[in-house]
């Protein structure tokens, strides 16, 4: 293909009896269901990753005494801007070099990074740990989901996008209360030497499982102009999102970073228009199913991720819970939510995505006005927080699988990797802005007054709706 030429839309139209009929559920070999496996574990990494190092901050911040709070708290941001940024990097190169290489080589970044934050002697070290293992996350995620995806028929699909997402939420369930223990018995260096043995079994039954996928379609030159320029744009919006609340909206930096972004997203997007390869196929947009289902994605993850802040944040400064208790107290909502995505996708394989999402995506506005009513000053955990906390995390696990199925829904295979690193993107960035929103609710105030929660909870239970209207008006009715 011709580099002025166009590149052909990666986009295909439903069956013409979707909308009537539903298709039968096909059989998986077993062999395929282990592939999925141990892609889905390396998927946890990165969720385990993410939860387990905000609840070891404060035993690192204690090593690194001499290293001010807002230079170490880099560990955090830096990981998201970076996964963030080189995502759609990520799917883009798995599609056009080969899936499998691209997952590898993840796998053997996101290690080397795990060593060095393991044994970093200075801040700076334990820094630059975590922005590589965010490049390698970003490699991993993407091609992790497409490079078994394909093996699926399409009638199960949308369930090993639930198995694969579930195994995110029970990384995340887990690692709070894991790494609450594993600090108060050894080191949080061990957090991240905890990590290498399940890189080693990953990289151990890998071969004999995952089938050697080389580039899909016809090898194109990439868009050398248009991947740092998109990967600076992400960057930049990222940035001024995560960072705005603690700089100050009005900072210079902060100011500078949304207007670096507002310069370079439009040459970005004329860029990938009119190159034959960009870093992100924009026609793919063209797809209803697609742009739908990433914009109530962005809202979804805005509640999803932030809440990861708040509750914590209420244990243990209105109801005076320690951290570990606090960990403990948190798990069963998101083991709930990995169980009930399972079964979702299920039924999202039967009955299609559309009336799932739509359901769901009401729990959260539930559970958030549940906890303006219910929640006190006094600690009521059994009556009051975990039925908060599951009702939230039923209608999460309903539809946020679901929505990773529905943003693939009519997209050919070819497509796989950039699509799913597009959602992932979106969901990072929508989590970001959901976190800036709930820190500039919260204040600075120590300790956060109760007033504080109740308006955040408010404010979270008005971005809920959005999902709703979002799927219900125009995702197409004949996807599901």
């Amino acid at each position: 293909m011709n580099d002025g030429e166009p590149r052909p839309d990666a986009t295909v139209d439903p069956p013409p009896d979707e909308g009537s009929s539903r298709p039968s559920l096909e059989a998986v070999p077993t062999r395929t269901w282990l592939a999925l496996a141990t892609v889905a574990a390396a998927y946890m990494l990165i969720a385990m990753n993410v939860t387990g190092t905000n609840i070891a901050f404060p035993s690192i911040e204690k090593t690194f005494a001499s290293t001010p709070r807002t230079t170490l708290a880099w560990a955090l941001s830096g990981y998201s801007i970076v996964l963030a940024s080189f995502m759609v990097v990520g799917g883009r190169l798995a599609d056009q070099l080969g899936r499998k290489r691209i997952f590898n080589t993840g796998l053997a970044v996101f290690l080397a990074g795990s060593l060095l934050c393991a044994a970093a002697p200075v801040s700076v070290l334990f820094i630059a740990g975590r922005v590589i293992q965010g490049f390698g996350g970003a490699l991993l995620v993407p091609s992790s989901l497409a490079l078994v995806l394909p093996d699926f028929p399409p009638s199960r699909r949308t369930s090993a996008v639930a198995y694969w997402a579930a195994t995110g939420s029970l990384g995340a369930a887990a690692a709070p209360s894991l790494s609450a223990v594993v600090v108060d018995l050894t080191s949080w260096r061990v957090v991240y030497l905890l990590l290498v043995p399940v890189v080693a079994a990953i990289a151990i039954v890998g071969p004999r499982l995952l089938h050697d996928s080389g580039p899909i379609g016809e090898r194109q030159a990439l868009d050398l102009l248009g991947i740092p320029m998109g990967t600076a744009a992400i960057g930049l919006l990222a940035l001024g999102i995560i960072e705005g609340p603690r700089w100050g909206w009005t900072s210079p930096p902060i100011l500078a970073a949304f207007t670096g972004f507002v310069i370079l997203a439009p040459l970005f997007v004329v860029r990938s228009l009119r190159h034959s390869a960009p870093l992100l196929n924009l026609r793919l947009f063209t797809n209803r199913a697609v742009w739908s289902a990433n914009l109530a994605n962005i809202f979804m993850a805005m509640m999803g991720l932030s809440i990861w802040l708040v509750w914590p944040l209420f244990l243990t400064q209105i109801w005076g819970y320690s951290l570990l208790r606090a960990g403990l107290a948190i798990t069963p909502g998101p083991v709930c939510s990995a169980l009930v995505g399972v079964i979702a996708g299920r039924l999202a394989d039967r009955h299609g995505p559309r009336l799932l999402i739509s359901i769901g995506s009401m729990f959260p506005i539930l559970a958030m006005l549940w906890m303006v009513w219910r929640f006190g000053p006094e600690p009521h955990y059994v009556t009051v927080f975990l039925p908060a906390t599951i009702l939230f995390s039923l209608g999460f696990g309903l539809t946020f699988s679901p929505l990773n199925g529905a943003a693939l829904r009519g997209v050919d295979p070819s497509a796989f990797g950039e699509v799913n690193a597009t959602f992932n993107t979106v969901r990072n960035l929508g989590g970001g802005l959901g976190v800036a929103i709930v820190v500039a609710l919260l204040g600075n105030a120590q300790p956060i007054p109760f007033e504080s929660f109740d308006h955040t909870f408010f404010a979270m239970a008005f971005i809920g709706i959005v999902p709703v209207l979002v799927i219900g008006l125009f995702y197409p009715k004949g996807a599901g």
